[in-house]
């Protein structure tokens, strides 16, 4: 009997996809709600502002540092880029 082979042969290489989809799709709708760590002020609203910018930037910063400090550097969640969100809230130059 012939075995099939299937392109994806690896677990990480099938959950790597479905999970950085899942928190584009949870840090999209993010964006325009409160959040705790912004003093319940939508990142999009708080960037609207200079000082607000600069504490938004500490946001994306944290998710960075959170995702960077998994023990598999290949964990999906160690490889998901937030490049998307320093652009969309205008604070690239913030980034470092």
């Amino acid at each position: 009997m012939r075995r099939l082979s299937h392109p994806c042969t690896n677990a990480v290489e099938v959950a790597t996809p479905l999970v950085h989809a899942m928190l584009d799709k949870q840090n999209r709708e993010i964006l325009d709600e409160p959040v705790g760590i912004l003093g319940n002020i939508a990142p999009r609203a708080a960037a609207r502002t200079k000082k607000g910018r600069e504490k938004v930037a500490e946001w994306p910063k944290y998710l960075e540092h959170r995702s960077a400090s998994s023990q598999n550097p290949q964990d999906p969640m160690a490889t998901y880029d937030l490049g998307w969100m320093w652009r969309e809230l205008n604070i690239e130059n913030l980034r470092r």
